[in-house]
């Protein structure tokens, strides 16, 4: 998908800007399409999967529409329309009926295009010979141009996708036509609707996944049964609630839509435990006493995520370190019982995951604080190891302790996933090759943990269960 980097680089795929100007006005009534029985199997699971992939950005890693309408197109004026466009004054449809009249081009030049500016994801022919020998179809969804996609497939010998996107047709003397078949009549903004595109195949498939990266896949995300999010689109969704799986090309996608979860490390404080508020009165004593200015409940949150003896190392005078740490866990050992409760929907999730998942836990806090805890809320018996600082393993973000997990889990990275709520925890999963699923909450945004590289962002912990359910079983 193209995106909005300059306002002269050309047309480029519907949906106004996200903090302003217009958005498609679609709602939920049907588009008038006219619907094409369609021929599909059922894969071994008997369940009748669709996935469609949007192109520029994601089956082809770079964008072609603002460069190929740049390249070919006569003055000047498209500038104007863009600048409407950018304004949310218009849609990508009427910026395509604007400059088509002024583009000149043939078909060679058109591939001799693609050749410099088209480039096909390394992994999509493993992905679509993948899927086909699931029984699963696979669409293009684009608000580019269908010559543009056919010529890129057409290089790499690929064909028999069924692709829905503008119509580029040429008119001889380098004169070219745009049209946008595929258009919500009612609507008219998207050249491609793929949101209708989604509602066109709702019953005729049984789950209906989208792939896709930016800008005109947001409204098709909000009706597909899963996303899997490229780029600025896992951002949107995260940003939205919308659920969606990271992906960062199609080599990992078939391994990310079938895998088994095995394993499940958590984090402890502010995952499985409220101890924001014991953590930021011990800090407080100790900095009173010794003296240093105190911290905000969110400051203690994101200034002390790693271990305690790190941050204190790194916060206080070298000559005070030991001393506060004394003071800290003196304060804390008196307090941390009286003030520390489960978050909402812990002992629901953990439940409906025993018999099914390994689980344990992987925290910065000191391993002894870590048992107990578990041990006053009834954790202990669900969890295969709890691990914590100073139990002999480097604290996170560092992945030590992860690796010890997965030994005493007997699982793979692969099949093991760490769910915190911060950013170290996203980098502790990936410094140990594991993927995080983070839980946004009042500290740390949804969208701060997907800027961060999440490969889910959770609103509650209680998405997890189905979360970790393979999408193709």
């Amino acid at each position: 998908m193209p995106r909005r980097e300059r306002e002269d680089t050309g047309p480029r795929s519907c949906f106004a800007v996200p903090f302003g100007g217009r958005v498609c006005s679609r709602t939920t009534r049907s588009c008038t399409y006219e619907i094409v029985p369609v021929m599909n199997t059922r894969n071994a699971t008997g369940t009748n999967f669709l996935i469609l992939c949007d192109f520029d950005g994601t089956v082809s890693t770079k964008d072609t529409v603002n460069r190929l309408v740049r390249e070919h197109i006569l003055g000047s004026e498209w500038r104007f329309h863009v600048k409407r466009y950018m304004r949310g004054e218009i849609g990508s449809k009427e910026v395509y009926e604007e400059v088509g009249p002024t583009m000149r081009m043939d078909p060679a030049q058109l591939r001799e295009f693609v050749q410099r500016h088209a480039e096909l994801d390394p992994g999509f022919p493993a992905f679509l010979e993948w899927a086909r020998e699931l029984g699963i179809d696979v669409k293009i969804v684009s608000d580019g141009f269908d010559a543009t996609i056919h010529a890129l497939l057409d290089m790499h010998g690929i064909g028999d996708v069924e692709i829905f996107a503008n119509r580029l047709e040429f008119r001889g003397n380098g004169r070219v036509t745009l049209g946008s078949p595929h258009s919500d009549s009612e609507c008219g903004r998207c050249g491609t609707c793929k949101r209708g595109i989604v509602e066109r195949f709702r019953n005729l498939y049984d789950k209906i996944v989208l792939i896709g990266d930016g800008e005109s896949d947001r409204h098709a995300a909000a009706e597909a049964d899963v996303v899997v999010a490229l780029n600025e689109l896992f951002v949107y969704c995260a940003r939205r609630g919308i659920p969606a799986i990271r992906a960062d090309g199609f080599g990992e996608i078939p391994h990310l839509l079938t895998r088994r979860i095995d394993a499940i490390a958590f984090d402890m404080d502010g995952t499985l435990i409220d101890s924001l508020e014991t953590i930021t009165d011990s800090f407080n004593h100790m900095f009173t006493v010794l003296g240093y200015p105190l911290m905000t409940v969110e400051e203690v949150a994101r200034k002390t995520s790693i271990s305690l003896k790190d941050f204190v190392h790194s916060y206080l005078k070298p000559e005070e370190a030991e001393r506060g740490i004394s003071i800290f866990r003196d304060y804390y050992d008196a307090v941390y019982l009286e003030k520390t409760s489960l978050m909402p929907g812990v002992t629901e999730t953990l439940e409906s995951l025993d018999g099914k998942i390994v689980k344990g836990v992987v925290t910065n806090k000191r391993g002894h604080y870590a048992r107990r805890l578990a041990d006053e809320f009834s954790l202990t018996d669900g969890m295969a190891r709890i691990i914590g600082a100073q139990d002999g393993f480097r604290a996170k973000p560092a992945g030590d302790m992860f690796v010890e997990f997965m030994r005493s889990a007997g699982t793979t990275c692969e099949n093991t996933v760490y769910v915190g709520d911060s950013p170290i925890d996203v980098h502790a999963a990936r410094n140990a090759c594991i993927d995080a699923f983070a839980v946004a909450g009042p500290i740390f945004s949804a969208e701060e943990l997907a800027l961060n590289g999440a490969r889910r962002v959770l609103r509650s912990i209680e998405e997890l269960p189905e979360a970790i359910l393979p999408v193709i079983p």
